[in-house]
């Protein structure tokens, strides 16, 4: 595969120290400057199809306010879901049915960073220590390498593209490393579009490729509200109800403990879904009419979280075979 060709370039390399008088500065300016930059505050998503280490697949969703605000939800039929909330201040990961609130500064750094399209920027904007290394020249990349470093101590080994300044190469503390290994330009800015992730520990790599990329896109607040303190449970006032999409396929449910009924806008009934909750926040759909036909396609069950709620809507990402989204719901009283 092209990416296996890609991570094999990155396993021979020299120090080559540095052969030009360009500064730290002007080496992450020039990046910047390829890469382009979000205005402070433009919402966007970025949705990704995820091929796991175990070969299954899942589906990871991005939204930010740049500069402001992250939020990464991670789908998957065969592991543990996953969201990670930072509204700017706090930080609150949902793995499963665990809540945890994270306070150590350095890994609220790392996730500081997301809230910016590309690394690059927030490591400008959040005043982070650069510092020019050794040049690194491998079998067909001669790279630039900056350490940057926040001020609470989160360090990463950065590598540029010597031909156009592009980040090529991250290496976590923990030694993990992130691979750009292709890109694309959406609305002059640049998004890595093929992303191969490296453990430190073992040879598993993850392999993620951009579906969906979206800016100025209208979602909810609640995207970055976790609405959970001690305990994963969705209220019995979301659980059933009659539900409305703000955004999205225009969509209108009853939603009871066992199905969610649609209809049009005249209120005639155009489609069951039958619902099982398959644990503390997430259901599982398929139509009635995929039941008649015994349609056992990949695409004919829907697997639904719930994200985040609260007394107005919710907010919920699903995946079904090869399709997947985002959709956000009020709640009609």
């Amino acid at each position: 595969m092209k990416y296996l060709f890609f991570i094999h370039l990155f396993l021979s390399q020299f120090t080559i120290g540095q052969n030009n008088d360009l500064t730290a500065e002007q080496i992450l300016d020039s990046s910047i400057a390829f890469c382009g930059k979000l205005t402070h505050g433009t919402r966007s998503e970025l949705t990704f199809g995820t091929l796991m280490p175990d070969k299954s697949t899942a589906t990871i969703d991005e939204k930010r306010i740049e500069g402001e605000k992250y939020t990464q939800c991670i789908l998957s039929m065969s592991h543990i879901s996953q969201t990670t909330f930072f509204n700017g201040k706090t930080l609150t990961r949902i793995n499963g049915d665990s809540i945890l609130e994270i306070k150590q500064l350095k890994n609220i750094d790392e996730i500081r960073l997301k809230t910016y399209s590309n690394l690059q920027v927030g490591y400008k904007m959040l005043d982070y220590e650069i510092e020019r290394k050794d040049d690194i020249k491998f079998k067909h990349f001669d790279c630039y390498v900056l350490r940057t470093t926040s001020k609470n101590g989160y360090s990463t080994l950065n590598y540029f593209d010597k031909t156009n300044y592009r980040l090529l190469m991250v290496v976590y503390p923990n030694g993990n490393k992130s691979l750009m290994i292709e890109y694309e330009f959406k609305n002059n800015i640049l998004i890595n579009s093929h992303i191969v992730n490296i453990s430190a520990n073992s040879e598993e790599s993850q392999t993620i490729k951009l579906a969906k990329y979206k800016t100025d896109r209208t979602f909810s607040d609640l995207w970055f509200k976790c609405p959970y303190i001690e305990k994963v449970v969705i209220p019995e006032t979301i659980k059933t109800g009659t539900f409305k999409s703000t955004n999205g396929p225009d969509a209108k449910f009853i939603r009871t403990s066992s199905a969610q009924n649609y209809s049009d806008d005249t209120g005639n009934k155009i489609l069951t879904r039958y619902l099982k909750w398959m644990n503390s926040d997430s259901m599982g759909l398929i139509s009635e009419e995929d039941i008649k036909n015994n349609n056992t396609s990949p695409e004919s069950n829907i697997l639904v979280r719930i994200i985040s709620w609260d007394s107005k809507g919710y907010v919920c990402q699903w995946m079904t075979g090869k399709y997947s989204d985002t959709q956000d719901y009020k709640l009609i009283k």
